[in-house]
């Protein structure tokens, strides 16, 4: 008789256990279904001199629709980051400095993450400073600079 007394506890113990873990996912659901994820996510922009990796303080950084319908206007700060929360959803990212070229990025906002966008700034030629012209293939962005952009896109998808 002691066998069956030992077995029936531990289906007393194994049927309590199962009960908790029950409850404890239904209290999840309840919770995730009373607070869901944000509708939002975010860009953080690091903007950098490419000859010396510094930050550019003061840059301004455009986010813009695939449109080009301007979004928001960010300056970056003395470290070189900027930040703002948005919509999710595909955008396009310019950052531009006094007597640097100005660069783009596409980007990818996903709800309740954040897009991390690296710019390194090219310092101007002294003479094309002047004229107020940057090198770029007529306003287009440089096949190198979609490239990256495809690739922080495929990455962050994959959670990287």
């Amino acid at each position: 008789m002691e066998v069956g007394k030992g077995f029936a506890s531990l289906q007393s113990a194994v049927g309590l256990l199962a009960g908790l873990a029950s409850l404890s996912g239904a209290l999840y659901s309840a919770v995730q279904f009373v607070n869901p994820a944000p509708r939002t996510g975010e860009i953080l922009a690091l903007v950098r001199a490419a000859k010396t990796d510094r930050p550019l303080p003061g840059t301004t950084v455009e986010i813009l629709t695939p449109q080009d319908v301007l979004v928001a206007t960010l300056n970056a700060g003395d470290d070189g980051y900027a930040r703002r929360a948005l919509e999710a959803g595909p955008y396009h990212m310019r950052a531009t400095a006094p007597r640097f070229e100005a660069q783009t990025r596409d980007v990818q906002v996903q709800r309740g993450a954040t897009a991390e966008v690296r710019f390194q700034l090219v310092q101007q030629d002294p003479d094309e400073g002047a004229s107020g012209r940057t090198r770029r293939s007529g306003g287009r962005v440089h096949p190198i600079s979609r490239a990256v952009g495809g690739a922080q896109r495929f990455l962050h998808r994959l959670g990287l």
